[in-house]
């Protein structure tokens, strides 16, 4: 699992080079649909503000700046292609306070 440090005031944005695995249903992403969500423990979780795919094995990750507060995040990524969906992502991202 990859870990991710940025601070409450700023803007983060992450690109996911999402490999597929041989034999997986899905083997791009073109015409397929993202979604990318953070969760901490105890607390709801939070939608990426912004998910898009850049190409057939790259998707963006956007949260902009006071979106997360402090703590540590559970983040993940999903991807749905010809109906079928899978989580091609998984990251800690750990938010420190701004001053």
């Amino acid at each position: 699992m990859t870990a991710i440090t940025t601070f409450e005031a700023d803007d983060l944005i992450i690109n996911v080079n999402v490999t597929f695995e041989p034999g997986s249903e899905i083997t791009a992403l073109t015409g397929g649909t993202v979604e990318a969500y953070v969760e901490r423990e105890g607390a709801a979780r939070v939608a990426a503000n912004s998910v898009s795919i850049v190409d057939a094995d790259t998707i963006r990750v956007a949260f902009n700046e006071n979106t997360l507060a402090e703590g540590v995040y559970t983040l993940q990524v999903r991807a749905t292609v010809d109906g079928v969906t899978q989580t091609v992502a998984e990251a800690v991202v750990t938010v420190k306070g701004s001053l």
